[in-house]
């Protein structure tokens, strides 16, 4: 159910939400993958493979960078501004917090 939805005729990903701010979120300081995954898993219990594949397209569309000497993702500028748009939508309130998705192309 927490699954990466892709549509396989625009190769578009879909992300929940419920999933990705608290990825974004916990990147903000640096985070490594056992950290982001407690910080997920108190929103939305998830196993660490699916944070693992919400982490590999949040670094493809650039929301997310790795630092592999550190063992550290970080949230990028592009992240930032990502939950700023997350945040807007949640507080227009026109759908449910469960129910939002963002599109990756």
């Amino acid at each position: 159910m927490d699954r990466v939805f892709t549509n396989k005729k625009a190769d578009s990903i879909y992300l929940k939400v419920s999933i990705t701010e608290p990825i974004l979120l916990a990147c903000i300081d640096g985070a490594s993958l056992p950290e982001i995954h407690i910080r997920v898993y108190k929103t939305v219990a998830i196993t660490e493979r699916i944070i693992r594949n919400y982490l590999f397209h949040l670094i493809n569309s650039l929301l997310v960078s790795y630092k592999g000497v550190m063992k550290m993702y970080f949230v990028t500028p592009r992240g930032l501004d990502m939950l700023e748009i997350i945040y807007f939508q949640r507080k227009r309130g026109i759908a449910n917090y469960t129910d939002l998705a963002l599109k990756i192309e």
